[in-house]
C-alpha cells in the first residue's frame, strides 16, 4: 500500500511540476534546479527586462539567460558568485542595468522563496531557516507537503488557461503600458519629477549599488571572465518618457568610470518596431532573438568574444 501511495504521489508531482502555475510560482527558477552545461560563452543576468531580452536559442554559442524578475543587482551578484564555475575562462557575464537599477526595491518572503532552491545559504539575504524548509518541501515534494495549495493553483491554472482559449488576448497600446510601467517606479520609488536631482536617500542607494557593480566587475576580471554592462532595449513610448537629465542623475553616475564596457540601447531606433515588444518593457520572442543576435556580433567584431 504504501508503494502505491508513493508511486500516485512521484506521478502526481511530476504533474505538477509540468503545469504553468508552478513554473510560475518560482518565478523562473525552476532553470537552475538541473545542473547547468560546462563551458558556458556568455551568461545574462539581471530583472524582467533582460529575462525577456536575451535569447540565445540559434546563436553558435553556448549562451544562458540567468535573469529573474524581479532582482536586485544584489541577487545578480549573489547568483554570479554561485555559478560562475560554469562559465569557461575567458567568457562573458552581461551585466544588465534597467532605469532604476541604482535604487533599492523592497522585496517580501514570497519573493526570497525561490533563492533557497538554487542558491547556497551564505549567500541569500535575510536568511530564515524556516523559509529554507518551506521552499524545499514546496520544491521536492508539492503534492505531499502542500496538498490543498496544490490543487487550488491547478483548478485556478486549468480555469485561467480555459478562458484565455476562449478570450481572445487583446492587442497592446504600448502607450498605455509604457504609462502603466512609468507609474508603477514613480509609485515604487517614491519619484514626482523625473528632471529633478536625487534626495540624499536615492543617492546613498545609488553609491551602494555601483559599490555592487564594481564588486561583480572585479569578481569576473579576477576569475578571467569578461563583464559588460548592458542597458537593454525598451518601446519607445517608454525610452521617449525618459528626460535626458533621468540619465544623467540615475544611469551616467552608475556606470561611469567603470572597469567594464557599457553597450546602452535604451534608445536604438533599430528595435523601436512594436512586433519586437510584448510590453513598453519586456521583447517579443522576435525581438530578443534579434537583439541577442546582434549583441552578439557587436562581442564578436569588438572582440569580447572568439
Amino acid at each position: 500500500m504504501k508503494k502505491i501511495i508513493n508511486r500516485i504521489n512521484r506521478v502526481c508531482n511530476k504533474i505538477v511540476r509540468h503545469l504553468g502555475w508552478y513554473k510560475e510560482y518560482w518565478n523562473g527558477a525552476t532553470k537552475f534546479w538541473n545542473q547547468p552545461q560546462f563551458n558556458i560563452d556568455i551568461v545574462n543576468l539581471g530583472s524582467g527586462a533582460a529575462v525577456y531580452a536575451f535569447d540565445y536559442t540559434n546563436s553558435i554559442y553556448l549562451g544562458a539567460n540567468w535573469a529573474l524578475s524581479p532582482q536586485s543587482l544584489v541577487h545578480d551578484f549573489n547568483i554570479l558568485r554561485n555559478y560562475f564555475s560554469f562559465i569557461r575562462e575567458g567568457g562573458v557575464v552581461l551585466i544588465t542595468v534597467c532605469p532604476f537599477s541604482g535604487l533599492f526595491s523592497t522585496y517580501g518572503k514570497s519573493h526570497n522563496l525561490k533563492y533557497y532552491t538554487f542558491l547556497h545559504p551564505a549567500t541569500i539575504d535575510n536568511f530564515k531557516e524556516e523559509e529554507r524548509i518551506k521552499a524545499l518541501k514546496l520544491k521536492l515534494n508539492p503534492i505531499k507537503e502542500y496538498p490543498a495549495f496544490c490543487i487550488k493553483q491547478t483548478v485556478g491554472y486549468i480555469l485561467k488557461r480555459s478562458k484565455g482559449i476562449i478570450k481572445r488576448k487583446p492587442k497592446i497600446d504600448y502607450h498605455v503600458s509604457a504609462e502603466e510601467m512609468m507609474n508603477s517606479w514613480k509609485s515604487q520609488f517614491g519619484i514626482n519629477d523625473l528632471r529633478a536631482p536625487l534626495s540624499h536617500n536615492h543617492l546613498e542607494e545609488l553609491n551602494s549599488r555601483k559599490e555592487t557593480l564594481m564588486e561583480m566587475i572585479e569578481f569576473c576580471n579576477e576569475r578571467a571572465l569578461k563583464p559588460i554592462v548592458v542597458i537593454p532595449p525598451m518601446h519607445p513610448f517608454l525610452s521617449f518618457k525618459f528626460p535626458p537629465e533621468f540619465f544623467c542623475n540615475y544611469i551616467k553616475p552608475l556606470i561611469h568610470d567603470i572597469d567594464a564596457p557599457v553597450f546602452n540601447y535604451m534608445y536604438d531606433d533599430s528595435l523601436s518596431d512594436d512586433k519586437y515588444y510584448r510590453t513598453a518593457l519586456f521583447m517579443s520572442e522576435k525581438g530578443a532573438s534579434l537583439f541577442t543576435e546582434s549583441l552578439i556580433n557587436r562581442l564578436i567584431n569588438e572582440h569580447y568574444i572568439n
